[in-house]
């Protein structure tokens, strides 16, 4: 039996905590720091430690003797807990602090893909306005513009016009918007096709993928307005063939592990790769992150048929292959309740009075949302994610705008047209 600690405060937390619970193999789950989703007795104290700090860390779990620590969110990978955990014999779910610059830096990623032979957009790395401004005139417009390290899913611009790259440009460099994060920008040409997000669980060694999602970027219907960290998902994607899969995997998977390996620096935990896939199914990748995808883990993982915890054990002490993985059949979708005004300046505090779910397989995923004398409210941007699984895409999307038709919670929104490509 097993105590774990879930680092998190998302959907995505949400979600892995739920598949978490199923395991025969867990006997204490706790989580920080938590959200209003998750029961009070699994929340560790806001003071409990001090995520940026190494010995608060390491002080806090091995006091508590934790026997897995499993790592949602990319900032604690970045900085390195795996490492520091590493030092005390505590396993992590997670990526070295190595392993986890594909996400870090940007320009990280390009160069490993185009060592590893991965295919992937031609790009330009700079660290100043006027080279990246000079640069962009050159190439024109559509282009891709990223701030290299992390920006909390904001640090991505594309634009269809000049005039859009020249401001995004402004923002990292001139207006600071992204703080060091923004210190450099990797500038990419624009990718025409449909975008898929497939995970792969490693021990190092030998990895699995779980089934492609697509999640929808875009505010609003149609794929309009302003770009958000995700406002709905649905898997399997049926962009992702067969053969398109069998590509994804010689082509970028397994060169990606390979010159990890060959660096000596194995990659334990999630590789999330996001793919652009063109009319003949050809992948390209357009950015790696070293976790869980938010908000594609709320319907990736009600496909999975195994025991989460026994995956995530198995993958920190490099064991996968003594694992069964089985899948179930049908679809999943999640779509994501907002705050107005998200993804800029948005509602708070609103009052959240939700209805019961009369079905095991639609779950409510919390986000942003907190506690206050007992009363569930919202703290974020994305609030909720309401995830079904079906015996197919149609029956999964009709049972989560089934439950989002009977309530109304005011200043909030939902996209109401999640999947609709692939119906």
């Amino acid at each position: 039996m097993s105590k774990i600690l879930l680092i998190g405060s998302g959907g995505r937390e949400s979600a892995i905590a739920y598949k978490l619970r199923q395991s025969p193999k867990l006997s204490q789950l706790y989580v920080f720091p938590g959200n209003g989703g998750f029961p009070d007795s699994e929340v560790l104290a806001p003071n409990s430690f001090d995520l940026k700090n190494k010995s608060s860390v390491q002080s806090f779990i091995q006091k508590n003797e934790y026997d897995l620590v499993v790592v949602g969110p990319e900032d604690p990978l970045v900085d390195g807990i795996v490492d520091w955990l590493a030092e005390i014999g505590v396993p992590v779910f997670g990526p070295s602090a190595y392993c986890a610059q594909i996400e870090g830096s940007k320009e990280f990623a390009k160069a490993l893909m185009i060592e590893a032979g991965v295919p992937t957009a031609k790009y330009a790395s700079f660290e100043d306005y006027e080279s990246a401004y000079s640069y962009v005139q050159k190439e024109g417009a559509p282009i891709v513009i990223k701030a290299d390290g992390l920006a909390a899913g904001k640090g991505v611009t594309v634009c269809t016009e000049l005039s859009q790259a020249t401001q995004a440009l402004k923002e990292i460099f001139l207006d600071n918007k992204f703080g060091k994060s923004g210190s450099k920008v990797v500038i990419e040409e624009f990718m025409e096709g449909q975008e898929a997000s497939i995970f792969a669980i490693s021990d190092g060694n030998t990895y699995f993928t779980l089934p492609a999602a697509q999640d929808h970027k875009r505010a609003y219907d149609g794929d309009e307005g302003p770009n958000t960290g995700g406002m709905g998902a649905y898997c399997p994607a049926p962009i992702v063939t067969k053969e398109t899969l069998e590509k994804v995997n010689t082509l970028v998977f397994q060169p990606v592990f390979e010159i990890f390996r060959k660096k000596g620096n194995p990659y334990k935990g999630l590789l999330y790769a996001g793919l652009m896939i063109d009319a003949k199914g050809n992948p390209r990748v357009v950015e790696f992150n070293c976790r869980f995808g938010d908000p594609e883990t709320q319907c990736v993982l009600p496909m999975l048929e195994g025991d989460l915890l026994e995956i995530f054990q198995a993958s920190a002490k490099g064991a996968l292959g003594d694992v069964k993985i089985s899948l179930r059949p049908g679809a999943s979708t999640v779509v994501v309740l907002a705050a107005e005004g998200y993804p800029d300046s948005y509602e708070k505090n609103i009052p959240l009075n939700l209805p019961e779910t009369n079905s095991k397989d639609l779950v409510v995923f919390h986000a942003g949302t907190s506690k206050k004398d007992g009363n569930l409210i919202s703290t974020g941007g994305r609030i909720l994610g309401i995830s079904s699984y079906g015996k197919d895409l149609k029956e999964s999307v009709d049972k989560v705008y089934s439950y989002l038709g009977g309530f109304k919670i005011s200043k909030t929104f939902f996209r109401k047209d999640i999947a609709s490509k692939a119906l």
